[in-house]
């Protein structure tokens, strides 16, 4: 398909591109390429669709000796045909929230986030997403300064998984992590004067614990039992949502009975097995992440 609206292009460094060769029917690096008169060392690139597409097929590559480890992002094959770039992707979520037209003007976005921190200048959990929409260019983060939607909430920078794509945490002989993971545990207050606004003003709004700069949400459970009791004592309205790995179903029954709204639990499989080669749990079971969907159901 052509390449959707909103994508990004990266270059692949150490790494040369692999093609497919008409003459000799098989698939072969491409070390050089031929611009005008002068022949260049090629270099592999890649794209990362935009929210709502999923990628159907990886970029082929042959590493070099000094090739970096990558940081951790959803490459994407790309190529070139009839004067413009082209990826293998399909279209899966037709939400426009995500689209990438709301999020592209980066100068009326600087400038709601310095009144936000000037109105809040103690609340570190307004400074922690500031950073997200600005440095990470954090689509939800970014809702949270335009007052519509989806807000993030991140509480945790403990977590008792070790998954192997872990966006905020990653060992450091393995790879970069896409962010750096929250480095405090926000006040009751703090949430509230985050989430109570948006809950009242936002359009279509919802309020996430759990979000990919953060831990486990749920090993922070009081915090946000508390926060979603005196956020239900003064408002009724929008959505309280948790994305969680649902290690601890009794912590997730008292949050469900404190007036969360919606579950999302993340399960790479349904197979035991499997869960635990990527999960990699730690001190919590399969068995529990079974019974926290049964529990949000």
């Amino acid at each position: 398909m052509p390449l959707p609206k909103g994508s990004q292009l990266f270059t692949l460094p150490g790494r040369v591109p692999i093609g497919w060769d008409e003459e000799k029917r098989s698939f072969v690096p491409s070390r050089k390429v031929r611009l005008g008169e002068k022949e260049v060392e090629a270099t592999a690139v890649a794209a990362f669709l935009p929210p709502g597409y999923i990628r159907t097929f990886l970029p082929a590559t042959q590493w070099g000796p000094k090739a970096p480890t990558l940081p951790l992002w959803a490459y994407s094959a790309v190529g070139w045909k009839d004067g413009k770039f082209w990826a293998p992707g399909l279209f899966i979520d037709p939400d426009p929230h995500w689209d990438p037209k709301y999020f592209e003007n980066d100068r009326l976005l600087k400038r709601k986030v310095h009144t936000f921190l000037s109105r809040n200048p103690k609340n570190r959990l307004f400074q922690q997403l500031s950073r997200c929409a600005l440095e990470y260019h954090c689509f939800a983060a970014k809702n949270v300064f335009y007052r519509r939607w989806e807000c993030p909430l991140p509480t945790s920078p403990s977590c008792n998984a070790d998954c192997l794509g872990c966006i905020s945490l990653q060992p450091s002989e393995c790879c970069p992590a896409s962010q750096e993971r929250i480095n405090f545990v926000p006040t009751v207050d703090e949430v509230l004067g985050v989430a109570l606004p948006h809950l009242e003003e936002a359009e279509e709004a919802i309020v996430s614990f759990g979000q990919g700069c953060e831990g486990e949400p749920l090993t922070q459970w009081r915090l946000l039992e508390n926060s979603i009791l005196k956020l239900r004592e003064k408002t009724p309205q929008g959505t309280i949502n948790l994305n969680t790995n649902g290690s601890f179903p009794k912590r997730l029954a008292k949050l469900c009975d404190a007036g969360l709204d919606s579950v999302r639990v993340t399960l790479n499989s349904p197979h035991s097995k499997f869960y635990k080669r990527y999960h990699r749990p730690k001190g919590y079971s399969f068995e529990a992440v079974v019974d926290s969907l049964v529990q949000a159901k």
